[in-house]
């Protein structure tokens, strides 16, 4: 007499904890994998950019370009990117406040004085960066598209700013382009640079933490790297400024005790002092 084959409930019991248990397994390794591509990428839009800054520079008689996102030239420099814009009848209109498409942050971006160097606009952005698709903590209208900005000291349009290239020293050492989460606090965009006040033991805009515990940074001769926190509170930081500021390390705030993740900031910002 024929039976028919089949798996007793014990059975199908056993297969399904496998199955867990190797995706238990296999799951954090594809994540790892996944921000490790992500990190490959980040680092390759950091030299694209900082080759980018450079050849602008080479190409206006050594003045840099102007660091912060603004749709007018100051004192005759340009900003590296411009805030989102729409075109009406050919003409360019401003989108300062409201709702934003994706492609009125992609016009921005291509109005900028380094887009002629790098015509693609992905590569403005990290694939870690999820605020394009998630909005911020202030809700879905601040789909910030551009992951990347200039610390506020390469501001280079006041009269009193460094605007030659040569005049930054040490360049395999001096930050250039850096990773910021912006969360929608000034406006429907990123106005400024990344902002920062060496040497006073605090921290002022938070960095984008795109690769777990790590950022991504390029230096003015070109190079790229991503860093790794040592410390939890930077972590906390730039997550949450506002659970920071309930742990008393908030916006200027000094850690205490101090913070060894400073050290490398310090040394690496590209100025003595923050400009004000």
């Amino acid at each position: 007499m024929c039976r028919d084959k089949a798996f007793t409930l014990i059975e199908l019991l056993v297969v399904i904890a496998i199955i867990a248990i190797l995706m238990g397994i296999l799951m954090p390794a594809l994540s790892r994998a996944r921000e490790q591509a992500s990190g490959v990428s980040c680092q390759s839009n950091h030299k694209n950019l900082a080759l980018a800054y450079l050849m602008y520079a080479n190409e206006n008689n050594q003045t840099v370009v102007g660091g912060f996102a603004t749709y007018n030239n100051t004192n005759d420099i340009p900003p590296w990117v411009k805030p989102p814009l729409d075109y009406s009848g050919g003409t360019i209109v401003q989108m300062p406040t409201g709702e934003l498409t994706l492609e009125q942050r992609y016009n921005g971006i291509k109005e900028g004085a380094l887009y002629k160097y790098v015509k693609n606009v992905k590569a403005y952005h990290c694939p870690g960066d999820k605020r394009v698709i998630r909005g911020t903590s202030r809700g879905m209208q601040y789909r910030i598209y551009r992951s990347y900005s200039l610390p506020d000291y390469l501001r280079a349009t006041a009269s009193t700013d460094d605007k030659k290239i040569f005049n930054f020293k040490s360049a395999s050492e001096k930050m250039l382009f850096v990773e910021e989460y912006y969360d929608g606090a000034s406006g429907n965009y990123n106005h400024e640079g990344w902002s920062y006040e060496p040497r006073t033991g605090s921290l002022w805009d938070p960095l984008g933490i795109y690769h777990s515990r790590s950022c991504t940074f390029s230096f003015f001769d070109g190079h790229a790297v991503r860093h790794r926190w040592a410390d939890s509170r930077t972590i906390i930081y730039c997550d949450s400024r506002d659970l920071a500021a309930a742990k008393g390390y908030g916006k200027g705030a000094a850690f205490n005790p101090p913070n060894p993740d400073l050290e490398w900031l310090d040394y690496h910002y590209p100025g003595k002092t923050r400009l004000k």
